[in-house]
């Protein structure tokens, strides 16, 4: 079932707050929620959210690849056009957003999985509780449901705990990628286990 508009919000408001080194952060709160509810409305994609009473304490996002969602996207324009209009007139945002269209619609290693972990974050209040741990099995448990054998992981090089995270998860580095101009990034290869052991990298 699909998420609520008020969980989609805390979703993006959580992103920006967590995510706030991602080129996407930069094009505001509101396009945020236009890629999310996109993300959550699209078959080749899941959302999943973690919450308590005061709202949404963490979430992950996964899929194959960015293309089918820039095209849902595409198809909520009246928003899409409202969010992005104070950045349209910004060049270098403007060349931002044709890059990752052009890495969503497919401009990646095809010896790699074509699934992929997009996005993760947890709320500093519940950091340390597992929150992190549990979103990404939960993924790695959808995916191996579907029958996915592997789904890669972009990491920024400058990310440190990222990197010992996915690490620490059972991801495996296997080679690097330029995005951004100058920004290089790692990607990580993450396994399915069978079932049972599927998140714990076994």
């Amino acid at each position: 079932m699909p998420h609520d508009a008020k969980t989609l919000r805390q979703v993006a408001k959580l992103h920006s707050t967590c995510i706030n080194q991602g080129f996407l952060s930069s094009l505001g709160p509101r396009f945020l929620t236009v890629l999310y509810r996109a993300i959550d409305r699209c078959d080749a994609a899941v959302l999943i959210v973690e919450g308590n009473g005061m709202g949404v304490t963490g979430f992950v996002t996964g899929g194959s690849g960015m293309g089918p969602i820039y095209r849902k996207m595409l198809r909520d324009w009246p928003a899409l056009i409202a969010a992005l209009a104070p950045v349209i007139v910004q060049p270098r945002k403007v060349m931002g957003i044709i890059e990752i269209i052009r890495r969503g619609g497919g401009d990646i290693d095809k010896d790699l999985p074509q699934h992929e972990l997009f996005s993760i974050a947890v709320a500093p209040a519940v950091r340390g509780s597992g929150t992190a741990d549990r979103l990404y099995q939960a993924l790695c448990a959808h995916f191996h449901d579907q029958g996915i054998p592997a789904f890669r992981i972009v990491v920024g090089d400058t990310l440190t705990p990222a990197h010992r995270f996915y690490t620490r998860m059972g991801g495996k580095p296997v080679t690097t990628l330029r995005l951004h101009g100058e920004a290089t990034s790692t990607i990580y290869v993450q396994k399915i286990a069978d079932k049972g052991d599927a998140g714990r990298g076994l």
